[in-house]
């Protein structure tokens, strides 16, 4: 393989120009051809600091490299870090799930950090070439408030009749009009089956076909890019609305400058003449009408009703009091002054005003906390809390300037706040949900902001206000180390948000440290792409995004480009997957066990992304891997680090329960015989078990797919018609092995025996010929 040119920023690492010895052989000369191409400075994809196996002079050893050597003093050997000769193999083929976990999990931090206000599934809509529009789904919770509490402005009937003329319509009206929930209604009049949001006026001229949603209801509320709309763009969406059954509303507000030629497709909305009917109508979908009717009748509600939702008054005020009506009749008494108070501190004042007035170290610690790792359960986001109070601990305390109170007391009582406190305090709620963490779906005790706006605000506001920057990146860092995957994934996040705002600071002073990091390097890198997957979604950040991550790549570093491949995998390839796909091939040239695993996440992250449509590109790159002889080791661990990490959740059934299927088993499973995908992995399987270095790896993880399939017959006939007809009958010595797995399956010191699994397997291996494509494989 060639190493392709240099391109974008320098490499942030100075390229060695020694390369420590690997396996006992003399350094390479300075000045050297690296084994993977290009020149030392060029430093390619396995330039002298990628194919040597062991770190450079002065750079990082321990857990992510080897010993440096210091003054002639006699050091331990270097441990192996070669592709083939180290134990993390075991370890990266040993962590079931993580993968589709990870993707999940980015989704929903990306949901509570990001200010992605429309939680739930997302749908990608392919618009040709390498354009995707991103559909996301709106909460059927929400859909269904709307419903229930939506009370007709004037002319209510005749916007409707003349909106669905066509099937495109401009909603305008005031401020507080209730904008975005009459858009909604009128999707719903529209006989909706569907509800997406749309983000831009640019991703809905990408759309090319709809067919995959059809019945849909397509919402644009207010976006950002709103002046670019012009009437012949929605016409030209017409026959395809039409063709999709689908219909779209885009929402406007008074100050927005509409195009001339869009006069035909808007429709104005008024102000509602009167907000108390909305009032009850929102309490009644929250606590019952007869309840509602109790709470509106205390003595003193009406009064403050009237004084609050006067003419002046938005539609969100109105469902904002019948939410506090609902926590004060809940809570026992209903009490005006307090509902007046609790309405002054909610109304009118942004989050930044809001964390100014907290005063309290404790509070706005938890507040930060709650920012960061808000959606997640209760105890994640106090201990983060507990964790960055104690980095602020002196004798001065920080943020001095706007804490009245004086110093950080050294001691605070834990009793002095419950929780239910805390969270009044704090403008969030509590609930009890089940979230999907490293050990499945389980329930737990949820705590996040009320209102989604202010986590992305509050960290911002915290970094750019105040001098933390160091406790706060240190403290993400903290996180960051953390065993828990979904910690990880919103302390990442989190670092994107604040990089954002302070790109270059954090690309040059913040990154190159983590990837280097001695200890815990792995994580950090997976967090730094968790990062640059936010940057990347900035249009004015995205160059500079791929000139970071091209330096690392041609570094000649084996850290910068493990770096690289996870940026690849996570922030870069879902744009242009092509070049990510040969980049991660050529860099699995780069002889070193971590680079090695982390082009396997890597692959998994691009497959996550959209499994049925990269599937086949992303099998066939690793196949192309694994007939190269440079590059074969890398390419049949990345192939069983794929098998391993994805998993697909399939719901209840017919009344069968829910089950979790390896996904490359249930797109083979799914494939049609003889075609593409068969033929790739069951190249693949044979070349992982046949191969001398990942044998035993390769036979760990089939046993894992076994131990699924052991107590699911039709689970257990898909493995074994797709281990015998596309791997046993590809290569004899791969059918040998396989069965010399399947009777180890069953030894008497085995912790976990599969003896159904093995009978079935065993059987169909020795049976001849192999069954045809459509024959059960004998689970059931």
């Amino acid at each position: 393989m060639t190493t392709p040119p240099a391109g974008g920023a320098p490499a942030p690492a100075p390229t060695p120009t020694t390369t420590a010895p690997t396996g006992g052989g003399a350094p390479s000369p300075q000045g050297a051809a690296p084994p993977g191409g290009g020149t030392p400075a060029q430093g390619g994809a396995g330039g002298s600091g990628g194919n040597g196996g062991s770190p450079q002079p002065g750079t990082a050893g321990g857990a992510d490299g080897g010993t440096p050597q210091q003054g002639g003093t006699p050091q331990p050997a270097a441990p192996d870090n070669t592709v083939g000769g180290s134990d993390s193999a075991s370890q990266a083929t040993a962590r079931t799930g993580q993968g589709s976990l990870r993707a999940g999990l980015l989704r929903t931090a990306w949901t509570h950090i990001g200010g992605d206000r429309v939680e739930g599934d997302k749908i990608v809509i392919h618009a040709g070439g390498e354009h995707r529009v991103v559909l996301r789904t709106l909460a059927a919770a929400d859909v269904a408030a709307v419903q229930h509490t939506f009370r007709a402005p004037p002319r209510w009937d005749d916007v409707v009749v003349d909106a669905w003329q066509r099937r495109s319509v401009v909603l305008r009206g005031p401020g507080g009009a209730g904008k975005t929930a009459a858009a909604v209604r009128l999707l719903i009049s529209a006989r909706a089956t569907a509800f997406y949001l749309i983000d831009s006026v640019a991703e809905l001229t990408r759309l090319t076909d709809l067919r995959q949603i059809a019945g849909a209801g397509l919402l644009l509320d207010r976006p950002v890019d709103l002046g670019l709309l012009r009437g012949p763009q929605l016409a030209g969406l017409e026959s395809l609305l039409r063709d999709a059954d689908a219909h779209v509303v885009v929402t406007a507000g008074p100050e927005a400058e509409l195009d001339r030629d869009l006069g035909e497709y808007v429709q104005r909305i008024a102000h509602p003449e009167a907000l108390d009917t909305v009032l009850a109508a929102h309490l009644s979908h929250r606590i019952g009408e007869s309840e509602a009717e109790l709470v509106l009748a205390t003595d003193g509600v009406a009064e403050l009703t009237a004084e609050l939702l006067d003419q002046g008054a938005a539609c969100r005020i109105a469902a904002q009091l019948a939410w506090i009506l609902e926590q004060e009749h809940r809570d026992g008494a209903v009490d005006p002054r307090r509902i007046r108070s609790r309405m002054e501190q909610t109304g009118g004042e942004g989050p930044e005003e809001w964390f100014e007035g907290l005063g309290d170290m404790g509070l706005r610690t938890q507040a930060i906390a709650l920012a960061v790792l808000g959606g997640l359960p209760q105890e994640y986001v106090s201990l983060a809390a507990s964790s960055l109070l104690d980095r602020f601990r002196s004798d001065r305390g920080v943020l001095a300037a706007s804490v009245e109170q004086g110093p950080v007391p050294l001691r605070q009582d834990p009793f002095s706040q419950s929780r239910r406190q805390f969270a009044e305090k704090l403008r969030a709620r509590t609930y009890s949900a089940v979230t999907r963490g490293d050990f499945g779906w389980l329930p737990c005790t949820v705590a996040e902001y009320r209102n989604l706006d202010y986590p992305a605000r509050i960290i911002r506001h915290v970094w750019s206000e105040y001098r933390i920057q160091q406790e706060l990146i240190a403290w993400l860092g903290e996180l960051v180390d953390r065993p828990s995957q979904q910690v990880r994934s919103f302390a990442g996040t989190a670092l994107g948000l604040i990089a954002t705002e302070s790109f270059d600071h954090i690309a040059t002073q913040i990154f190159p440290a983590w990837v280097m990091d001695e200890g815990t390097g792995s994580l950090r890198r997976e967090a730094i792409a968790y990062a640059l997957r936010v940057c990347a979604r900035d249009p004015a950040l995205r160059t500079g995004v791929r000139n970071l991550v091209d330096g690392w790549y041609m570094s000649g570093t084996w850290q910068f480009q493990a770096a690289a491949a996870r940026a690849y995998g996570l922030c870069l390839g879902g744009a242009d997957l092509p070049t990510a796909l040969q980049t991660l091939t050529r860099l699995g040239t780069v002889d070193h066990i971590q680079v090695a695993i982390e082009i396997g996440d890597a692959f998994a992250d691009l497959m996550e992304e959209d499994v049925d449509t990269h599937a086949p590109v992303v099998l066939r790159a690793i196949a192309e891997m694994s007939h190269e002889p440079a590059s074969r080791p890398s390419g049949h661990l990345a192939f069983l680090i794929l098998a391993d990490a994805l998993a697909t959740d399939e719901p209840a059934a017919g009344g069968a329960p829910p089950r979790s299927r390896p996904t490359l088993l249930r797109l083979a499973a799914d494939a049609p015989p003889g075609g593409e995908l068969r033929r790739l992995l069951g190249y693949l399987w044979s070349e992982a078990i046949s191969g001398e270095l990942f044998a035993d790896q390769a036979g760990t993880v089939l046993e894992a797919w076994a131990a699924q399939a052991e107590a699911d017959p039709q689970l257990l006939d898909d493995l074994v018609r797709i281990l015998v007809e596309d791997v046993a009958a590809r290569s004899p010595r791969a059918g040998m092995l396989l069965e010399r797995y399947a009777r180890h399956w069953t030894d008497r010191d085995r912790f976990r025996p599969l003896p159904r699994s093995a009978r079935v397997l065993g059987a169909r291996l020795h049976s001849a010929p192999p069954a045809r494509p459509t024959q059960p494989g004998g689970g059931r």
